[in-house]
């Protein structure tokens, strides 16, 4: 990983393959952050950019759901993560995940993307205008605690199962 190669770029409905085959590499559901497009087919998935498309606009939302913007981490040519920002948290966003939250492909683990990844939503929150900046970590997720506390996030609250980062 060189920093001066990393760079996030917002979803869009014209992504090709390579974010498709990233997401391949992030469980369903891996410590917390969801991850709806392992397992879909290509098509299934072009649909689902134009889903996220209309979310990050506040457009065409589920009951109960606030916009969401996501980001894909480069390195080059080369997607190696996603990074979700909500515009707002809801109670149950709140209480569950926090309005960031992040995942790097297994293939680019442990390489520091995602303390670079991080970093890198929180300025894109600060640019969005997003005041309130919450992340919720299992706790047995100790990778994921010292990437927070790293990037300035502070424990604020914890339960028996996360602890609640703020900053």
């Amino acid at each position: 990983m060189r920093d001066n190669n990393l760079f996030l770029k917002q979803l869009s409905p014209s992504d090709g393959e390579a974010c498709y085959l990233m997401l391949q590499h992030i469980e369903k559901e891996e410590n917390a952050f969801t991850n709806p497009v392992k397992g879909m087919t290509f098509v299934e998935y072009k649909e689902w950019l134009k889903e996220q498309d209309d979310w990050s606009r506040g457009e065409k939302l589920p009951a109960g759901y606030v916009g969401q913007t996501i980001y894909w981490l480069w390195d080059g040519n080369i997607p190696v993560g996603i990074g979700k920002i909500r515009q707002a948290l809801t109670e149950k966003s709140r209480a569950l995940g926090g309005n960031i939250g992040y995942a790097v492909s297994s293939e680019f683990r442990g390489r520091g993307y995602g303390s670079a990844l991080l970093r890198e939503l929180l300025l894109k929150a600060d640019e969005m205008g997003v005041t309130e900046r919450i992340l919720t970590v299992e706790k047995y997720n100790y990778s994921s605690r010292r990437i927070i506390e790293k990037n300035g996030g502070v424990i604020f609250d914890e339960n028996d199962s996360r602890w609640f980062f703020r900053f």
